[in-house]
């Protein structure tokens, strides 16, 4: 299932377009400030019903418009599902095939759209909060329920942080018992995943940086060699001199190795660059495998910090991926191999008016 009708309007510079991509490759052109990312991030809007550029959405919308609206229709055989967003500094209205939807996990259930960026690599360099929402998204797309299971963790670590702000102790066996169950239950699904992501991971990286034994091991957010009870109860008399929660899932992390050694100590920026890409390609096809619903990469200004040949490898494994995928660029010259490629659009964007070339 792909995107086969798009339409953006008063998202930044774009007024209105609408345009029908590629269930392939889609090479989107301009200079920079032309309204590119935009629609990127129009795409990504549709599958998250946020930005990933802001959190303040008037910075989103068009100049004095109040509100912005994208819709696609998703198709595949004798399937199809047509979505929508409309947003305003107030609310987000969501339809999915003509019914109005008050969650936006539900526009996960069809549609994810994948973002990789020039400021990927930041996922190895920065904390692991980053790496958490990682796992987490991935478990997610594999398991729904994951969702709701998180969720009433990270209630439940909220209310027993409150008592130990508070120095209100009397319940506190309650809450950790709750807690206990399930932290228990997040980390193991994490867990299992990245067993499956290990898997598909080790395939891609090779390709990517060479013959390089690439590991993602899991730290739970405690000490490995005790349950998340036996932690927890050790962890009780600090936990109570510092107001908050020492251990358990949400202090969870992965650790990124190449050859036993953190990548970010072994690896150049490129390398870097590319052993993230190659994480979150095995996270997508992990995704393609296991569930029905239509998946889409937004690659932003892929040629930012790769050279051509590496731009070369990237592109060559999303197409015997087989994915329905989107690239921004100013210099086309690093596509023109794959623009004669069967079922490749080429678009041009130039202050936020789009239009189709023949490839």
């Amino acid at each position: 299932m792909s995107l086969v009708d798009v339409q953006i309007k008063d998202v930044r510079n774009i007024e209105n377009i609408i345009f029908q991509p590629s269930p392939k490759l889609n090479i989107i052109v301009g200079p920079n400030g032309s309204g590119k990312t935009s629609i990127l991030e129009s795409l990504y809007i549709l599958s998250r019903a946020r930005s990933f550029r802001t959190q303040n959405i008037t910075k989103v919308l068009s100049h004095n418009k109040d509100s912005l609206i994208v819709f696609a229709q998703l198709a595949y055989v004798n399937v199809s599902h047509k979505i929508a967003i409309k947003k305003n500094k107030h609310k987000t209205i969501i339809r999915i095939n003509a019914r109005s939807e008050k969650k936006s996990s539900e526009l996960s259930r069809l549609f994810h759209a994948h973002l990789i960026r020039p400021e990927s690599q930041t996922l190895l360099e920065n904390g692991g909060v980053g790496r958490r929402a990682f796992i987490d998204t991935g478990v997610f797309h594999v398991k729904h329920s994951f969702l709701n299971i998180s969720k009433q963790y990270n209630h439940l670590l909220k209310q027993r942080n409150k008592l130990l702000k508070t120095k209100q102790l009397d319940t506190l066996t309650v809450w950790n018992n709750k807690l206990i169950e399930y932290g228990t239950i997040v980390s193991h699904e994490r867990e299992k995943y990245l067993e499956l992501l290990n898997k598909e991971l080790k395939g891609i990286a090779c390709q990517f940086i060479g013959d390089s034994e690439v590991t993602l091991n899991y730290l739970k957010g405690w000490d490995k060699s005790l349950s998340f009870e036996d932690a927890l109860n050790k962890a009780k008399d600090r936990d109570i001199l510092y107001g908050f929660t020492t251990a358990g899932a949400h202090k969870a992390d992965i650790k990124v190795l190449v050859n036993g050694r953190l990548a970010q100590d072994y690896l150049s920026r490129g390398q870097m660059k590319l052993l993230v890409i190659a994480m979150y390609l095995a996270q997508i096809k992990l995704m393609r495998d296991r569930v029905s619903k239509s998946v889409c990469v937004l690659l932003d200004d892929l040629g930012a910090e790769l050279d051509r040949e590496n731009v070369r490898k990237v592109m060559f494994f999303l197409q015997k991926l087989n994915i329905q995928t989107f690239v921004t660029t100013t210099n086309i010259d690093l596509f023109l191999e794959f623009i004669g490629a069967k079922e490749t659009k080429v678009f041009h964007v130039k202050r936020g008016v789009m239009q189709i070339e023949d490839s």
